[in-house]
């Protein structure tokens, strides 16, 4: 029979030395719990006997410098941890060092064990409360509430937390701008549409669209949720969700009246009571050569064009109507003698909107841009050319706040003819 050849790369070495070689690695059992429970982020340390001296964990703590707690185990149980600054504590003197008892009498109670499947949203309240009580920082680990797992920081449990949310904030991101229209959605409009947007945080309120609803009519909004970050960006979706729904669809009749009614009546379906959204919806009909304004208790809508003397004249168009989210609209309109602005289309005439993010921003020392500077900076905005309005509108915002951070979304959209 032919002798069999083992390949000797399958072993390793004896290591040759009484004290422990303890690595920070993975448990192998990560991808069996999601990033939010515990399991995933516990250290596999293997555990020194209770009856060792405690010269053999101060040699680990030595040469391992990433090892913040070694467990402890009797009987085959593990009772308990210790820590790095225990032991500096116990051997900060010659003394200390000669009279050093057994690892066991140094381990210190935590009063609790984790679970691998907790979730650390859960968790991390009764961690914070075992660190403020008995001082422990590193808690062990059970697999399935029985046998042991490794370890995990009170630290660990907190980063992974904000990690997830972090991440979770990403997608969210990615999602909500996903919905917004890009240079494509507007290259083939007769006019030029210029957007500038940048949230206060990962995801917002401040939403905008601009699509076309027949061959001659398009649509363009800005819109602004009450409230902010995460609930604010929520709400912000149901606005492109109704709007993305009537792309897919031919509603070549539907008027600026009607696309507002419809979407008040969907809005307060999904808002919840105390929520509004407010929005100005400007709707261009190529065929009537004609531009409506609606606006739902959104900001001032500027309507810009030159005079013979070559100076910009602007007509501030205030809200008439009521929020969306309220189901109010379709009454304001029929209740309101003048329930929008109809503007000629004319060579020249720019629409601009934005949101209450532009004046209410603040510089290093809590000074708003307030209207008037708003006013200025479409005026300005006017004769620059359409290409550099975001760059123009970005230099602006920064040149303003400085190092300050931004109170809430900003949008501008700016619509030339």
């Amino acid at each position: 029979m032919e002798e069999e050849v083992v390949d000797e790369s399958f072993f390793i070495d004896d290591a040759g030395s009484n004290t422990p070689d303890i690595e920070l690695q993975k448990t192998g059992l990560e991808n069996t719990y999601t990033d939010r429970q515990v399991g995933s982020i516990t250290k596999s340390i293997e555990p020194v006997s209770g009856e060792s001296s405690l010269d053999i964990v101060v040699e680990m703590f030595k040469t391992q410098a990433d090892l913040e707690a070694v467990p402890i185990e009797e009987t085959g149980s593990v009772i308990g941890v210790i820590e790095r600054k225990t032991v500096e504590e116990a051997t900060s003197t010659a003394l200390k060092r000669f009279v050093a008892k057994n690892c066991r009498d140094y381990v210190v109670d935590a009063k609790l064990t984790l679970n691998a499947r907790d979730f650390c949203e859960l968790v991390v309240d009764k961690v914070d409360e075992a660190v403020k009580a008995n001082g422990v920082q590193n808690f062990v680990v059970l697999l399935n509430n029985r046998s042991y797992l490794g370890i995990v920081s009170a630290d660990d449990v907190r980063q992974q937390i904000r990690a997830v949310r972090q991440h979770d904030l990403e997608k969210a991101k990615v999602i909500q701008q996903h919905l917004l229209p890009d240079d494509e959605a507007t290259k083939d409009f007769p006019f030029h549409v210029a957007i500038y947007n940048q949230m206060a945080n990962a995801v917002g309120g401040d939403f905008y669209i601009a699509q076309r609803v027949s061959q001659t009519s398009f649509v363009i909004g800005s819109f602004d949720v009450s409230g902010k970050n995460v609930s604010a960006a929520l709400l912000t979706v149901t606005i492109g969700s109704y709007f993305a729904t009537l792309k897919q669809l031919v509603h070549s009749t539907l008027s600026a009246v009607q696309i507002a009614t419809m979407l008040d009546r969907f809005l307060a379906t999904v808002v919840p009571v105390g929520n509004f959204i407010t929005g100005a919806i400007c709707y261009i009909d190529a065929l009537e050569n004609q531009i409506e304004v609606l606006n739902c208790g959104h900001t001032d809508v500027y309507a810009c064009k030159k005079n013979d003397k070559g100076e910009v004249q602007v007509a501030t168009l205030k809200p008439t109507l009521p929020p969306f989210g309220m189901g109010a609209v379709a009454d304001a309109l029929k209740s309101s003698s003048k329930a929008g602005y109809k503007l000629a289309i004319a060579s020249g005439v720019q629409v601009d909107m934005y949101s209450d993010g532009l004046p209410d921003m603040q510089d290093d020392d809590g000074v708003r841009f307030d209207d008037d500077n708003t006013k200025k900076f479409f005026i300005d905005l006017y004769d620059k050319d359409v290409s550099d309005m975001e760059r123009f509108t970005s230099r602006t915002v920064e040149r303003w706040k400085q190092h300050a951070m931004l109170p809430d979304d900003i949008t501008v959209v700016n619509l030339r003819f």
